[in-house]
C-alpha cells in the first residue's frame, strides 16, 4: 500500500503498521480537551496531518495524572493501536540534534535527574552519592526551594533571586533563620515571640516598642531598664511610682 494512502478511511489497511514510528508534532491544542496531539510523520511523502492521537502518562485518571503535552515540533514516539494508523498514541519523546537534553552526564556519573519546562524553571534530582545529594525547585529568574541531605548539613532552604532574601531550616543545629536584604515584617491578627529559655532583641541603631491602645512590660524576676546615656520618662496624664521602698538617686 501506498504511504500516501494510509491515513485514507475509505482504504483498509489490510497489513496495518507494526511495531512503533517516529512522528513530529503539528498540534497539541486539542478540541475535547483530552491531552490529544496531532503529527505528520517524517518517513512518509505527504505532509497531511495524522488524526487525534492520545499519549502515554505515567498516570492518569479523572482529573488527575501527569500532565506533560509535547510542544509543536517535538518529535516523539508513536505506536499504533492494533497496527491501526487510524488510532495513533504517543508514547514517548525523543531528543535529537536540534531539541538536545537539558543535562551531560559528562561525567559518567548519571546524578543529575531533571524535569525542565519551556520557559527554564525546573525539578532537580542530584543522586550525589558524595555528599548525600539534594531536590531543588527552581525558577527561570533564580528563586530556589533546596532540600539538602548533606550528612551533618542538612537543611531546607528558600531563596529568591537576589540571594540576600532567605529562610533556612538547618537540621544540623536545630536553628531557623529568617534573613532580609532589607525589610523584614510580620503581620497578623496575633504575634506571639516566646522562648523556652531566652529571648534576645537587639538593634544596631534604634529600637522603637509601640502601641495604639494598651502597652505592659512585665517579670516574674528583676525587671531592669537601664540606659549607658541620658534616660527619660514622661506621662500625658498621671505618672504612678509604686513599691515597698523607693530609692531616688
Amino acid at each position: 500500500m501506498d504511504h500516501a494512502d494510509i491515513f485514507d478511511r475509505s482504504t483498509k489497511n489490510r497489513d496495518g503498521i507494526n511495531g512503533v514510528r517516529i512522528g513530529i508534532v503539528t498540534d497539541n491544542e486539542d478540541p475535547k480537551d483530552l491531552g490529544r496531539v496531532k503529527l505528520r510523520f517524517p518517513w512518509r511523502e505527504a505532509d497531511d496531518e495524522s488524526y487525534w492521537a492520545r499519549i502515554a502518562t505515567q498516570m492518569s485518571g479523572k482529573q488527575y495524572g501527569s500532565y506533560f503535552l509535547p510542544e509543536i515540533d517535538d518529535e516523539v514516539l508513536v505506536a499504533f493501536a492494533g497496527g491501526d494508523v487510524h488510532q495513533p498514541f504517543v508514547i514517548g519523546s525523543l531528543w535529537n540534534g536540534n531539541r538536545k537534553p537539558p543535562q551531560k552526564n559528562s561525567d559518567g556519573n548519571n546524578d543529575i535527574r531533571e524535569i525542565v519546562s519551556r520557559q527554564g524553571h525546573r525539578v532537580q534530582f542530584d543522586d550525589n552519592s558524595d555528599d548525600g545529594g539534594h531536590l531543588k525547585i527552581e525558577t527561570k529568574a533564580g528563586h530556589t526551594i533546596t532540600l539538602d541531605d548533606a550528612d551533618g548539613k542538612e537543611k531546607v532552604d528558600i531563596r529568591d533571586k537576589s540571594g540576600t532574601n532567605r529562610i533556612r531550616l538547618d537540621s544540623s543545629s536545630d536553628t531557623v533563620s529568617i534573613e532580609a536584604g532589607d525589610t523584614l515584617e510580620l503581620s497578623a491578627k496575633t504575634i506571639k515571640l516566646r522562648g523556652d529559655k531566652n529571648v534576645d532583641i537587639g538593634a544596631t541603631q534604634s529600637l522603637d516598642l509601640s502601641s495604639k491602645s494598651k502597652a505592659s512590660l512585665s517579670s516574674n524576676g528583676k525587671l531592669d531598664i537601664n540606659s549607658t546615656m541620658a534616660m527619660a520618662i514622661e506621662a500625658g496624664a498621671i505618672l504612678n511610682i509604686k513599691g515597698k521602698m523607693i530609692f531616688l538617686n
